[in-house]
């Protein structure tokens, strides 16, 4: 006897395993969005980093020591920017430690360099 085609069972094993594989790349495309997503964030977060670590480096006027916080918006999204300003062992010098977060999001960005006393 000449057998045409599949059988039902052939087709349901088959219809299960495509089932699998589409469920585990629809899985992969969700980790990857979200990973994108946490990239953008802390992306975000060490630019604000580094406009801030610019501006207190050029600024001619030596930061006051100790801790302060402020609220930032830059590309339309709302930032924490927290800084820390240290003296060194060096008289002339300062340490300044900034820990940037965007609202609502785990991501941080954290920079650290040292500037002139003046």
């Amino acid at each position: 006897m000449k057998r045409n085609g599949f059988t039902l069972l052939e087709m349901l094993v088959a219809l299960a395993v495509f089932s699998i594989a589409a469920l585990a790349l629809l899985r992969l495309d969700a980790v990857s969005v979200a990973t994108a997503t946490g990239l953008k964030a802390r992306e975000g977060a060490m630019l604000v980093a580094e406009n801030e670590a610019a501006r207190i480096a050029t600024d001619p006027a030596a930061p006051p020591l100790g801790s302060s916080s402020r609220r930032l918006t830059n590309g339309g999204r709302s930032f924490l920017v927290s800084q820390t300003v240290t003296p060194t062992p060096d008289q002339r010098l300062l340490r300044v430690d900034l820990a940037v977060r965007g609202e609502g999001a785990p991501a941080a960005a954290r920079l650290t360099f040292i500037r002139r006393a003046r």
